[in-house]
């Protein structure tokens, strides 16, 4: 697809979106809109219904992020739709210069995505203590102990694993900020296996860091500048890598060492665990977002904009 085409599907993406927009609004001026960029809404349903709550609202997927702000700025620039009820919702991705223009409308994620809020332990100490049954004091403390220790090996080698693939693919964003001539990069071609492997006993890497394009087989640019990948470098390492990588690596490596986890834990004779047991969470694939939503951190920005917001409607 050419720039030209890029840019004509785009614009029709958000123009298609407008127009649900308007029908919306046409039938109900009440309601709020929430305006997504892709699945986020699996991750913020029941987090913006109970904060909003008894305020209805209704979700529009609008296709991407850069989708997400062009809508944004088609309603705010429409004179008879700017003052109406909606709101934006936004990861933060590597663009740690993006400067919100409108705070109060726009919500902008802490971390790289929101698929960066499953991965801490807080998180998983949830998820084993309600679908494992274990807990800290419980009968199976030890089983406790085990899959926490395992888990903190699993992060800390999988942030090392990844670490100078997003060191280059944000490198490469901050030579695309600088020229609209690099070559777009499509980082969701890049699947997990082609990165690190995963078992119990441990995660090896599979790339070669010295060879990071060649996970890009679809990418027709060149090589990555190094004072671009110094700079990155050095903006992600004075970062929480586990707020700063890509998300939804992050959240797909812990569905599969839950999986893992899961398989041990339900099979006759487990390694793992001290006897078997009975684990009903499905981790599907595709799922997983909504499957794990329950179990994922809400940052306290999100809870304070919500409740600027609904105060601003009561106003």
């Amino acid at each position: 697809m050419s720039r030209v085409d890029k840019l004509k599907h785009a614009s029709e993406s958000y123009s298609v979106k407008f127009m649900e927009f308007i029908r919306v609004r046409s039938k109900d001026s009440k309601v709020v809109v929430c305006i997504f960029e892709g699945e986020d809404e699996k991750y913020f349903s029941h987090r913006i219904s109970e904060a909003l709550a008894p305020v209805k609202w209704y979700s529009i997927n609008a296709g991407g992020r850069k989708n997400v702000l062009e809508l944004y700025q088609v309603i705010i620039s429409h004179p008879a739709y700017r003052e109406s009820r909606f709101t934006c919702f936004i990861d933060r991705d590597y663009e740690y210069w993006y400067e919100n223009p409108d705070p109060s409308r726009i919500y902008v994620t802490p971390c790289y995505s929101i698929e960066n809020l499953y991965i801490s332990e807080e998180s998983f100490i949830k998820i084993i203590s309600s679908e494992f049954g274990l807990a800290e004091f419980g009968e199976e403390s030890g089983d406790f102990q085990t899959c926490l220790k395992l888990f903190r090996s699993f992060k800390r080698e999988l942030i090392e694993h990844l670490s100078q693939f997003n060191y280059w693919v944000k490198a490469h964003r901050i030579m695309n900020k600088s020229s609209s001539d690099i070559c777009s990069l499509n980082v969701r071609n890049v699947k997990l296996s082609h990165l690190v492997n995963i078992g119990l006993s441990g995660t090896g890497r599979v790339y070669d860091t010295n060879n990071i394009l060649s996970v890009f087989r679809d990418y027709e640019g060149g090589e990555i500048c190094p004072e671009a990948h110094k700079k990155a470098k050095l903006i992600l390492s004075e970062k929480d890598p586990e707020s700063a990588f890509r998300g939804k690596q992050l959240l797909e490596s812990l569905r599969v060492f839950l999986t893992l986890l899961k398989n041990d834990r339900t099979k006759e004779n487990p390694s793992v665990f001290s006897k078997r047991g009975t684990v009903k969470l499905n981790l599907s694939n595709g799922n997983v977002i909504s499957e794990l939503s329950q179990y994922a951190a809400t940052p306290e920005c999100f809870n304070d904009f919500i409740k600027s917001y609904k105060a601003m409607l009561a106003a």
